[in-house]
């Protein structure tokens, strides 16, 4: 009888710790639980770039403030100035993930951004993450978007399946 109580106890903490999903994944340079980012809003009611934001599906998205570079002459399109975001994809479902999936909309005052692919940079653009993201696994990439010269507020709108397919989530700050 002790043997069974004991094995019933085992089993329920088992199932019990096998719930509890792995650590969130945070960028480099935070060290901030979600809970922490996300009570970040901006004024808007926009996600501040460097919180995170979960789906119902468990996929999470951090989007770093961003960092200004001159692009190469390779660049396309030509530009005077790059914004680059590192972006955490952390796969917090129970299926893989391609990162390549996401959409990403860039805009300043409601006007879009373009994409900014630089190879000699190796800012590779969103089309470059292929590899596929098992559960409970995290990955890093950089998306840069060619911005003006001066600084700019601008908003990155992320949806985790493709355009229109899940609730998008919206990052803002400065650029």
């Amino acid at each position: 009888m002790k043997f069974a109580k004991s094995a019933a106890g085992l089993c329920l903490l088992l199932a019990v710790a096998g719930c509890a999903g792995p650590s969130v994944a945070v960028t480099p340079d935070e060290n901030l639980t979600v809970e922490q980012r996300a009570e970040t809003p901006s004024a808007s009611g926009a996600a501040a770039f460097g919180t995170q934001r979960v789906w119902a599906s468990g996929l999470s998205v951090v989007v770093s403030a961003p960092r200004s570079l001159s692009p190469s002459e390779t660049a396309i399109p030509p530009a005077k100035r790059t914004a680059v975001f590192t972006v955490t994809v952390y796969n917090g479902s129970k299926a893989s993930y391609r990162p390549s999936q996401l959409s990403v909309r860039a805009t300043t005052e409601g006007a879009p951004i373009a994409e900014l692919v630089d190879s000699v940079q190796g800012l590779n653009g969103l089309a470059a993450t292929v590899a596929e993201l098992p559960p409970g696994r995290d990955t890093q990439f950089q998306l840069a978007f060619a911005v003006p010269e001066s600084a700019v507020q601008m908003q990155l709108t992320i949806q985790p399946g493709g355009q229109g397919q899940d609730v998008a989530t919206v990052f803002e700050g400065p650029a």
